[in-house]
């Protein structure tokens, strides 16, 4: 018996429980559907495999600002009410919570671009927002910063941590930037698996996605996701992990606006069709479009059968064999207002409504 409690008493203390559990949102921006793999994101793919991974997930616009705010909302730009980037003037509406404010938990946000925030509504509910006030900064910055945030939180909480790699212009030893491209995207997964590690031990939820994908060869205008509604732009990579999560590819239709309820724990309502839209207008880059700017810019439905495409200035046709009805969704999204503030003039130079309507708002 002696033996036994001199045995007892000599083994180290227990260890100290883990740390609180995070929901945690990580967000790569420009990152292709189609760059989500074993070989360029080795780390991503790991955690992708053991949890649930929508395989059938599309962004609501090819700009950085408004596609947050539809992750951070569940809600379309057209909705929301930022439907451009922040420097292009616009702002969230300030009637629509964000999905921290309702959680209710302490949140903080570390950002590496401005297009990502602070403007533009995208820092509201946040009680701590650490991001450039202009231009970006290497995605190592955030991560390291979030990272030391992390022991500091003694109850749950919510974190949203941005990449700005693998956006151009593209850093690297490729040949073509299709190869540099990828190099950045394996630069993302690098920098972000520290903090992954971490988040899996602490037992957080767990939900990463790219806010639109990236034009490489499949169109006149490489690397100009803004000015394109094609698939390489609006199919992006979703995915979820959280302990207990059992393993599963999702081929349902969904987007960017189920994520809220990814980061509630629920599993998103399968839906019939998708709507997006493009940036904008640039006839060199998407052919027949107009007018030039926010106005001529593309709206789609995207269906299991195919999409249709509204181009103003060109019409509107299908890819595939889309639904009819989508044609009208397609058709009938509003169009871009003028941001507050703006001189009609100068609104209409830049393309922000039609010529023929230059004192709309």
């Amino acid at each position: 018996m002696l033996i036994v409690l001199a045995l007892a008493c000599s083994r180290p203390p227990a260890s100290p429980p883990a740390s609180a559990p995070i929901t945690a949102l990580i967000t790569i921006d420009t990152w292709r559907a189609d760059h989500l793999s074993p070989e360029r994101t080795p780390r991503l793919w790991a955690l992708a495999e053991q949890g649930v991974r929508y395989d059938n997930a599309w962004s609501p616009i090819g700009l950085t600002s408004p596609a947050h705010a539809t992750m951070l909302s569940g809600l379309p730009p057209w909705e929301h009410g930022l439907r451009a980037n922040n420097h292009h003037g616009y702002s969230l509406s300030p009637e629509v919570p964000l999905i921290h404010e309702t959680l209710g938990l302490p949140a903080a946000a570390f950002v590496s671009a401005f297009p990502a925030g602070p403007e533009g509504g995208l820092r509201r509910g946040f009680s701590l927002f650490d991001g450039p006030e202009s231009g970006e900064r290497p995605g190592s910055v955030a991560v390291e910063r979030a990272q030391a945030w992390l022991p500091t939180q003694a109850s749950p909480a919510f974190l949203w941590v941005h990449l700005f790699e693998p956006h151009g212009p593209y850093q690297g030893d490729g040949a073509t930037e299709a190869a540099r491209y990828a190099e950045e995207v394996r630069l993302a997964d690098t920098l972000l698996a520290p903090l992954l590690d971490e988040l899996v031990r602490r037992g957080s939820r767990i939900v990463v996605a790219a806010d639109h994908g990236e034009i490489l060869d499949e169109e006149p205008c490489g690397l100009q996701h803004d000015r394109s509604s094609a698939e390489p732009v609006l199919h992006v990579p979703l995915f979820t992990w959280a302990p207990g999560l059992e393993p599963e590819v999702v081929h349902d239709l969904v987007g960017l606006s189920d994520v809220p309820a990814l980061l509630r724990g629920e599993r998103p309502a399968p839906r019939s069709v998708w709507l997006a839209e493009s940036g904008l207008c640039e006839p060199s880059c998407a052919p027949g479009c107009a007018p030039p700017g926010l106005s001529g810019r593309d709206r789609v439905a995207i269906d299991g059968g195919g999409r249709w495409t509204h181009r103003p200035g060109r019409g509107s046709w299908a890819e595939g064999q889309p639904d009819p009805a989508g044609r009208a969704l397609a058709e009938g999204l509003p169009p871009v207002p003028v941001p507050q503030g703006e001189a009609p003039e100068e609104a209409a130079v830049l393309g922000y409504v039609l010529p023929e309507e230059p004192s709309r708002r």
